[in-house]
């Protein structure tokens, strides 16, 4: 995995919020800079932390592409259940 920064490293220092947390709510849903900030409070502070949340969206969204987008990775899902 080619993360731009490790998850424990710190996102928002207002909040103390790592990118990990980011990382996480970007993988359960999240889309938007608003979305993420109601899900774990990060970008609620000064706000400066804003283009770094925006890249890792974008980040997280270009990992999904390659693996293949939501369908594909549904159709893993069920031919490993079906063995």
């Amino acid at each position: 995995m080619s993360e731009s920064h490790a998850d424990d490293k710190m996102l928002c220092y207002c909040r103390n919020v790592p990118y990990g947390r980011v990382r996480e709510v970007i993988d359960a849903g999240a889309r938007t800079v608003p979305e993420i900030m109601r899900a774990c409070d990060a970008g609620t502070g000064c706000r400066s932390c804003h283009f770094d949340i925006e890249a890792l969206i974008v980040e997280r969204r270009e990992a999904r592409r390659s693996e293949g987008g939501f369908f594909a990775r549904l159709r893993r899902r069920w031919r490993r259940n079906r063995r």
